[in-house]
């Protein structure tokens, strides 16, 4: 009507529904932190690929091509910025006059939906110990039997990155010096990859950096326990294996690791049975992470971690409930998990930062309002 004002955007306005963020969770994905790196040197050459942000949005089902793997679907995702603002007061009022950036971090916990042995390493914080197959029980200690037959690792498969994940995505395969089967090994196990110790060395020892004293270790198999280079054996043809997936791991060590080699130095395979995590100790892990949460409509939000470690052991056996009617109650469980945000010098202008949150907009959003 004339002279009658419309109402307000306030009262009226739907939603524009192209400006809303609809997905169905965050996805976690993570690579090891070579420390050999640096925090302001991007090498792929030795270690997990620097995360380019101007090349998302990133394919979600291909994290390999980022030299990131994938750990499912986590949920009760919690970012705490933990960064200090800092005032200048002056004057009789103490009136604030400037402001300034005192510490700089961030936190974030979450929990794991899946179960397996890397999302397991990474909530517990700990050195994850291999148990090794086919060893006799003693009582010395509860991780002190001898290890299973060893068998020399004579070729590594060309085409699959030997650090990390990523590469041409070829199944990776090891070319034993004998038959797998005298060492227990069989398709559907599992198996680690790594060098023998040498018992002389102390200090952060094999790709994972797991710190040892001095004369604290006599087990040649020690870095073999402690290795990440675990994998399933999908198919045996003669001395040949194929593995499920590229070995990844490392990130920790010093010098940098290219994971396990065949001769330089010689790498062995043992056969396996399942991991051990122990409360205590020194060792304290450290990784890549990203983040991402995909939308209905093609939007992309990433949270991009250079570096980032477990900040406390949580519960590994975290409880969500599965009712079951007329009988006892089902239990699922998963990993919760708490990691802070260590530094990264960026190189594009030296600033000293803890993570990164990019934006990609869905097609045809509007973004000046």
């Amino acid at each position: 009507m004339p002279g009658v004002s419309a109402l307000p955007r306030s009262l009226v306005q739907p939603f524009r529904k192209n400006e809303l963020v609809i997905g169905s969770g965050w996805r976690a994905y993570f690579a090891p932190y070579n420390i050999a790196t640096g925090s302001a040197i991007a090498n792929t050459a030795v270690g997990p690929f620097m995360l380019d942000l101007t090349q998302g949005p990133f394919d979600s089902n291909n994290p390999q091509n980022y030299g990131f793997l994938d750990l499912g679907w986590i949920k009760d995702v919690k970012l705490t910025p933990e960064s200090k603002i800092g005032q200048v007061r002056s004057g009789y009022r103490g009136a604030v006059r400037a402001q300034y950036r005192g510490q700089v971090g961030e936190s974030m916990e979450f929990k794991f939906r899946e179960y397996a042995r890397l999302q397991y390493r990474l909530a517990t914080g700990t050195n994850v110990i291999n148990l090794l197959a086919g060893t006799v029980a003693q009582t010395t200690g509860p991780l002190s039997a001898s290890g299973a037959v060893k068998i020399a690792v004579t070729a590594y498969a060309s085409g699959v990155a030997p650090y990390g994940v990523g590469g041409s995505g070829t199944a990776a395969t090891l070319t034993l010096a004998s038959a797998p089967s005298g060492a227990g090994i069989a398709v559907g196990g599992y198996i680690v990859c790594d060098v023998d110790y040498n018992t002389t060395t102390y200090g952060i020892v094999g790709d994972a950096g797991v710190p040892v004293f001095q004369n604290a270790v006599v087990d040649i198999d020690y870095i073999r326990l402690n290795s990440d280079y675990v994998a399933r054996v999908t198919q045996i043809v003669g001395n040949v294996l194929t593995l499920d997936l590229p070995f990844v791991g490392g990130g920790s060590g010093n010098p940098a690791p290219y994971g396990p080699g065949s001769t330089n130095p010689q790498s062995f395979v043992q056969a396996i049975k399942g991991w051990a995590a122990r409360e205590g100790g020194t060792f304290i892990g450290e990784w890549t992470g990203l983040f991402l949460l995909n939308t209905i409509d093609g939007a992309q939000i990433a949270c991009y971690y250079p570096h980032l470690s477990i900040v406390q052991n949580r519960d590994v056996a975290g409880a969500w409930a599965i009712e079951n009617v007329g009988t006892t109650d089902l239990g699922g469980v998963e990993l919760d998990a708490q990691f802070t945000a260590l530094a990264f010098d960026d190189p594009l202008d030296g600033e000293t930062v803890v993570g990164y949150k990019a934006f990609y907009p869905r097609p045809l959003q509007n973004i000046g309002f």
